[in-house]
């Protein structure tokens, strides 16, 4: 490994840690969050397999599609390799139950495990290393991200994290399982790199999950094409004109490479107990538990304040969401749908649960500052109820953040409820199975075999 390179060789590095890196010197602990990174994502996976947007893009592009070898999940049926990546990352993100890096804020796993998953069916890929490309191919995604978008970087919101870099992890993640030679490697990075896009203006809509989904593609698709000798820059990350001078106003470059192989990035990787924008967690939490302690009643609140992050405004600030899609990043539907439901699962952000005028009439009532004190997995949150008397919570660490991070029977128990339906009960309790013990399949086809 080079890792006697400065950041000004970031793609070097980068390609050459993912590369010849061995399981087996990557900590147990590490490896223990890279499987629940999978698991978390496998089971975000089967959940997203027959939402409408999946259903949409998979009709319109099946006929298009190349010859069948590759699998989709949840669905029984099987497309060329570049589609599924597509489908299954799309699936991944669509109910936006992804995970979340803790500081880069980027969903990094979908566009890996998909891109993995592809391959798995056209070449033998045992399960542990299976999960070291998956587990790398995360590292690099979070550390670009931290790059250009974590202090002291500065960037512009405008365009998104995981959007621009989940290419890259996946493009390292397939060079590696296609065993690519080091100067190979740099050309996919830089293959994926120039194909790298995301903006924000999308947020709310079907393209929200789209852009992870053409990131995981993009990223087997720059493998392949490397692999058959397409050419693109060796430092196409630090480079001028490259991804950081693109993304970043001023870059974070030393997040690149930074103890790389001793800090893993991918130990602050969070996941949802919510399917709805991560800085809406902290609200959903506050709500559930001023409801449950003081047993309200939806009928008697009269109003309800709370402060919220900057980044909570900026991102979910949608009072009235028009649609599904607006409505997962929405902060005034699900503290509304969590008070009158009294839960926050996937119907509470369907369109009926939008239009449900108990609902509707609920989110008139809340009023929501922006409080930069405010950390971004905390609530500070006051219910005034029709006889005068009010509730009051301060709460700092949501579930599901890295203060409190979901445990490994919350996320068997999340993959259990998503899967409810998708796959048949047996399928099911086999996939959660072979998940938690995907590091001693010698075939990862055993696994693919119960997701269809």
């Amino acid at each position: 490994m080079t890792a006697q390179l400065g950041p000004e060789a970031a793609t070097a590095v980068l390609t050459d840690y993912v590369l010849s890196t061995s399981s087996s010197s990557i900590p147990d602990a590490v490896r223990r969050e890279g499987l629940r990174s999978f698991v978390n994502i496998l089971g975000c996976t089967i959940g997203g397999a027959s939402h409408d947007a999946v259903n949409r893009t998979w009709t319109t592009l099946a006929p298009y599609a190349g010859t069948p070898h590759a699998t989709l999940v949840g669905r029984q049926t099987q497309t060329d390799a570049l589609t599924a990546v597509l489908i299954n990352t799309l699936a991944s993100s669509v109910n936006t139950y992804d995970d979340t890096h803790a500081e880069a804020v980027v969903h990094p796993s979908g566009p890996v495990m998909a891109t993995l998953l592809a391959l798995a069916e056209r070449q033998t890929v045992s399960g542990e290393e299976f999960l070291t490309a998956f587990l790398l191919g995360v590292e690099v995604i979070c550390r670009l991200s931290k790059a250009a978008s974590v202090a002291p970087a500065e960037y512009k919101i405008a365009w998104s994290q995981t959007g621009i870099t989940c290419g890259v992890g996946a493009a390292l993640a397939a060079a590696r399982v296609l065993k690519l030679d080091v100067s190979a490697a740099r050309q996919a990075v830089g293959i994926a790199t120039s194909q790298a896009a995301g903006i924000r203006a999308a947020h709310g809509t079907m393209c929200t999950p789209m852009m992870p989904a053409q990131a995981g593609q993009v990223g087997l698709r720059a493998a392949l094409l490397a692999e058959a000798g397409v050419t693109s820059s060796e430092t196409s990350i630090e480079g001028r004109y490259g991804f950081l001078e693109c993304f970043a106003e001023v870059p974070a470059i030393d997040a690149l490479t930074a103890d790389i192989g001793t800090r893993f990035e991918i130990s602050q990787n969070t996941y949802k107990p919510y399917p709805c924008g991560i800085v809406i967690h902290p609200h959903i939490d506050a709500t559930l538990e001023l409801r449950r302690t003081h047993k309200l009643r939806p009928e008697e609140i009269e109003a309800v304040s709370m402060k919220a992050h900057p980044g909570t405004m900026a991102l979910c600030f949608r009072r009235h969401p028009a649609h599904a899609f607006e409505g997962q990043v929405s902060v005034f539907q699900w503290v509304a749908a969590a008070l009158v439901r009294g839960t926050a699962g996937i119907a509470e952000g369907t369109t009926s649960a939008i239009a449900d005028l108990n609902i509707t009439a609920m989110r008139d009532r809340l009023t929501v500052t922006d409080d930069p004190s405010m950390p971004i997995d905390g609530s500070d949150m006051t219910i005034t109820l029709k006889d005068g008397q009010t509730v009051s919570i301060q709460l700092r660490d949501c579930v599901g953040s890295s203060g409190r991070p979901m445990t490994d029977a919350e996320l068997e128990q999340k993959f259990q409820s998503s899967g409810h339906g998708v796959l048949q009960a047996d399928k099911l309790e086999q996939a959660i199975r072979l998940s938690w013990d995907i590091e001693n399949l010698n075939n990862v086809t055993t696994l693919i075999e119960c997701v269809r």
